[in-house]
């Protein structure tokens, strides 16, 4: 069996090749131990030793893990320096889930690898370079599976909590925006001019100005305590930065030869805002299904398996066969 693994922002999901996934909430899985998680995910996918009993057992695992900025290679995960990034400190809300899942499948001995983020040491267009960081590493097994259905093309723009847009031209990664650069999530989102001014006067850190920095937490807002009319505003505005994120994410693909890159969104507001995303763009934008970063791990891992040297344009390290 080949599973994956999404880190994302407020749950983490599971999913198999056979497209079978179940989630934990990030909270609920820092309230957990490794053991306790590596439990749910036998009784998930029906794990053994492969023996007696119809047990599976893990053939590989593809795991992401934070920003993924330690490492450019998809590695093993014993290989792996500080389970892959360059600090444990960096943008966004930090509350242990995602350290559980990766000490859960390292205790468990099953084989695993890890994936990469896009940063500036990523085999992508150099002028993209500029930036620290440009997706964390579900954004690749995201990527992946729409590779895997069909295009060479496309841009994906992960819109919930934080907005973060990925280009692939010829099945390449080219390049990649992060939630702290351009669009404002629902959440978080980049520094405006008053922000940098409170953490120039100490009123705040930069990484609660950015996790205070969303459409809707600018505001003091949450989506569970606005009133219609102003959730309905707020995913207004989340159409409109993500329309304009992915017209500038085309304007890198257009110099890659790609003038008419297919157009995806993800995230749970991706169905309500697709259609909005589609009127402002002027061309058709499909929403992805939730469960869609981690199936695109799982086949990562599966293809990694069979012998696959190179992902979306990022290569394998050789200890992986190893």
């Amino acid at each position: 069996m080949f599973i994956g693994v999404d880190h994302g922002t407020r749950a983490i999901r599971f999913a198999n090749t056979d497209g079978k996934c179940f989630v934990i909430p990030r909270e609920e899985a820092g309230r957990l131990a490794p053991a306790e998680i590596a439990d749910r995910i036998r009784e998930a996918f029906d794990l053994g030793d492969g023996g007696a009993g119809g047990a599976e057992k893990v053939d590989l695992l593809a795991l992401c893990y934070s920003m993924g900025d330690g490492i450019c290679e998809i590695v093993r995960i014993e290989d792996a320096e500080n389970r892959g990034v360059i600090s444990q400190d960096g943008a966004g809300l930090h509350v242990g889930g995602g350290t559980n899942v990766f000490d859960a499948v390292r205790e468990a001995k099953w084989p695993a690898i890890l994936l990469p983020g896009i940063h500036d040491r990523s085999d992508i267009d150099p002028r993209m370079r500029v930036f620290s960081h440009g997706a964390s590493p579900e954004k690749v097994g995201l990527a992946y599976k729409v590779r895997k259905d069909g295009p060479e093309d496309f841009i994906i723009s992960d819109a919930s909590s934080n907005v973060v847009t990925i280009g692939v031209a010829a099945g390449k990664i080219v390049g990649a925006i992060d939630a702290p650069i351009f669009a404002p999530g629902l959440l978080h989102g980049p520094l405006d001019v008053a922000a940098i001014r409170k953490v120039d006067a100490d009123e705040m850190t930069a990484n609660e100005a950015f996790t205070r920095g969303g459409i809707l937490r600018k505001r003091g807002l949450t989506l569970k305590g606005c009133t219609d009319e102003e959730k309905e505003a707020a995913f207004e505005s989340l159409a409109l930065y993500v329309a304009m994120e992915v017209s500038a994410m085309a304007v890198l693909l257009r110099d890659h030869g790609a003038a008419k890159p297919a157009l995806y969104l993800a995230g749970d507001p991706a169905p309500r805002i697709a259609g909005r995303v589609s009127q402002l763009l002027g061309r058709e934008v499909l929403a992805l299904e939730s469960c869609d970063a981690a199936l695109g791990c799982a086949l990562i891992a599966k293809d990694v398996y069979n012998g696959a040297r190179e992902v979306l344009g990022i290569g394998v390290d050789g200890r992986v066969w190893g």
